[in-house]
């Protein structure tokens, strides 16, 4: 119960990774703010996440808006009276266009999307405990395309490099009122997003042998860390980006290419 009596703000938790995280920190005793803008996948998740036995607020908000973000957080103190811990993992999460037949307009999708949001709500976090005069923690979410590029995902890329950028600015800004801010850095994930993307079997076993611990990574796996992040265990680390990728951004060459050289008996 490594976090009784907090109150965690998670957006993007209707399903995929904000669901474990949501899902993880109610196990360890946090009121979690379940946020999505898709409001079909709130009922499940509530559900989901109140199993746990703590105390579980959804909101509908699509936090790339200020005005919607102001409404999350209206209605978080209303209901809890503070917030102690924001995890930032609402984003675009496979935005697919070649840099060539790119628009404007999806440009500026993915940035309001994945890096505008984290902004805006880290701020109103950020003054909010600032005000309070307590500490806090904020949980930003990258992608191992920040240190390594995805072909066709030029906007998420620098969306997500951008996102490490401002951890480690946002840490130095936010250090002296004692508040945290950390980034996890995901690798291939099985979310309904890229088991969506993927497709079929054959595409998945195709990505799980490029992995050197040779499989998909869980949205609990990023949970683990979120919770390290998030807990008095890491009261002494801010502006750190920790990949959860199974190795993949650690490698030079795909373990498959690897099995298919000559070695000597």
């Amino acid at each position: 119960m490594r976090l009784r009596n907090q109150v965690a703000i998670v957006t993007g938790s209707g399903k995929g990774i904000g669901r474990g995280i949501a899902e993880r920190f109610a196990q360890e005793g946090a009121a979690v703010v379940v946020v999505d803008r898709d409001t079909s996948v709130l009922p499940e998740a509530q559900a989901a996440v109140s199993a746990h036995g703590s105390k579980v607020l959804t909101v509908t908000a699509d936090v790339s808006k200020t005005q919607e973000v102001a409404r999350l957080y209206d209605e978080t103190l209303k209901a809890f009276g503070t917030v102690d811990i924001l995890v930032n993992n609402a984003a675009w999460a496979v935005p697919i266009s070649h840099f060539l037949d790119m628009t404007e307009e999806f440009w500026d999708t993915v940035m309001n999307s994945n890096l505008k949001s984290m902004f805006l709500c880290s701020q109103r976090a950020a003054r909010l405990w600032a005000e309070q005069k307590k500490p806090g923690s904020i949980v930003n979410m990258s992608s191992f395309g920040a240190a390594r590029a995805h072909r066709e995902m030029v906007a998420y890329d620098a969306t997500k490099g951008g996102i490490e950028a401002a951890t480690r600015a946002m840490a130095m800004d936010l250090a002296p009122w004692q508040i945290r801010v950390n980034c996890i850095g995901p690798g291939p994930i099985a979310t309904p997003a890229l088991l969506g993307l993927l497709k079929t079997e054959e595409n998945v076993e195709r990505m799980r042998k490029t992995i050197p611990l040779e499989r998909l990574g869980q949205p609990s796996d990023i949970a683990g860390a979120a919770l390290y992040f998030a807990s008095d265990d890491a009261s002494f680390i801010t502006g750190q980006v920790l990949y959860v990728d199974g190795g993949v951004v650690a490698q030079l060459r795909p373990a498959a290419f690897e099995r298919h050289q000559k070695r000597p008996p």
